[in-house]
This record gives C-alpha cells, sequence and structure tokens, in this order.
C-alpha cells in the first residue's frame, strides 16, 4: 500500500503532488506549455518514461486532461495555481542555500527566456539572436524574434545573427532570477552584447523576466523595436532546427 495512510488532507495531497518532479509538470502546464516535447524542453533533465508517468497520475487525478492532442489542466489543476506560487514565493525569500551549482541549467533557462517575451516589444522584421554560455558543454542556442513570436532553435537557420549574447551562466540567471540589476552584468562584463547599438539596448526590454521574481526586470522603460539588418540569402523559409 502506498501513501501515508493519514486522514490529514496535507498527507493526501502529497500522496497525489509530492512525487519528483510532478508539481514541475503542473507549472509548465500553467505556464502555457501543452504538448509533451515542450512539456519536457521546461524539464530538461527528466525522462520521457518518467514524464509520461507523471501526466497518467495527474490524469488519474483529475488534474489534467488530454484536449486537441495536448494537455489541458482541468478546473482542479488551475486551483493548483496559488500552491505553486506560494512554493516559488517561500523558496525567493527563504531558501538559504541560495543558487548552487547543480541549479544551473542553460536548456532550462533559455527555454524560459522564450517563453517570458513581452510580443509588443519584439522587433517587427527578423531578428536572430545566438546566445552562448561560457563554459556550458550545451549551445549555442539561436532565438529567432519576429513579433509577436519568438523561436528557440539549434542553428541560425541560414539568417545572418544580428546580436551575439556571450554570458556567465551563474550570473545570467541571477539577472533572471530578479538577483542583480541589468547594468552591473554588462559592466562586469558578466554578459557581453556585440551587435548594433539599437539592438544591444532593446534587447532586455523584450522580456518580462522570471515569473515570480522581486523585482520587474531593468530597464523598464521599452526601447523602440529595432531593426535589424537585413538578412543575407536564407537557406530555408524561416527558422530551423527546433529541439
Amino acid at each position: 500500500m502506498s501513501g501515508y495512510g493519514q486522514f490529514c488532507a496535507v498527507a493526501r495531497a502529497l500522496e497525489v503532488l509530492g512525487e519528483r518532479w510532478t508539481l514541475l509538470v503542473v507549472r509548465e502546464l500553467m505556464m502555457g506549455e501543452r504538448h509533451f516535447n515542450d512539456i519536457r524542453r521546461g524539464l530538461p533533465r527528466i525522462s520521457r518514461t518518467v514524464l509520461s508517468t507523471r501526466l497518467k497520475t495527474l490524469e488519474k487525478a483529475g488534474i489534467v486532461a488530454r484536449e486537441d492532442g495536448g494537455y489541458q489542466l482541468t478546473e482542479a489543476g488551475e486551483n493548483l495555481a496559488p500552491v505553486v506560487r506560494e512554493l516559488g514565493g517561500w523558496a525567493m525569500e527563504w531558501d538559504r542555500r541560495g543558487l548552487r551549482p547543480e541549479h544551473l541549467d542553460p536548456d532550462a533557462l533559455v527555454w524560459d527566456i522564450r517563453r517570458r517575451t513581452v510580443p509588443e516589444r519584439l522587433p517587427a522584421e527578423r531578428t536572430v539572436v545566438e546566445l552562448r554560455f561560457r563554459g556550458a558543454d550545451r549551445g549555442p542556442y539561436f532565438l529567432h524574434v519576429r513579433r509577436p513570436d519568438v523561436d528557440l532553435c539549434t542553428d541560425d537557420g541560414g539568417f545572418e545573427v544580428a546580436l551575439r549574447v556571450d554570458a556567465d551562466l551563474e550570473a545570467l540567471t541571477g539577472y533572471w532570477l530578479g538577483h542583480t540589476p541589468w547594468a552591473p552584468l554588462l559592466h562586469s562584463k558578466a554578459v557581453v552584447l556585440t551587435g548594433p547599438s539599437a539592438l544591444r539596448r532593446a534587447f532586455p526590454t523584450w522580456f518580462s523576466g522570471y515569473l515570480l521574481r522581486a523585482t520587474p526586470p531593468t530597464p523598464t522603460t521599452p526601447a523602440p523595436p529595432a531593426t535589424p539588418t537585413r538578412p543575407t540569402v536564407p537557406a530555408r523559409q524561416g527558422p530551423a532546427g527546433n529541439y
């Protein structure tokens, strides 16, 4: 017999939600992901088998339902939003460990950056941004940006790279969480931007920041959407290499 053998509602909730990865799967669905591969991109270290098992458990519990070829939170699942926010808020305020090396994952960071954009601040013409993390064994990453969409790809798709971002993974993660303002990252060269000045100024305004960050991202005043250099001869019609 599995479970805690207690009538306590907390124990009963943990029987459904307490397994590793379960609440993070719920988080991904709350962030708008609907398809198996997209959920997994937000959880790069989960195996396909475990993700499938967790989704089936959540379906059985009435928290998730299949819809239009993907997954959707039910009313019961949507009512977990305050729980997830409170857990995240508690960690932001009380987790004394801070960021540790095992918390740093470039795949998870770039995926979250991609989905936390402000559509009206994005450039109207296709703009390719290359992100590299110093010392990381993964990447580079390419954001194909064109208002209102951002695609995360593994290559430039044959388009000219308009802006290059070279970053220290810990420093950029700290900024994303709201621990560090943008300007000091540039001054310390923890983040180095290479490209037209208009794009360099506009880049941090494209993103709304981590959902639970304590302070809003800076700068807070959006710059006018930058117009990148026209791409050279494209190899394809649209970005390629999505993974």
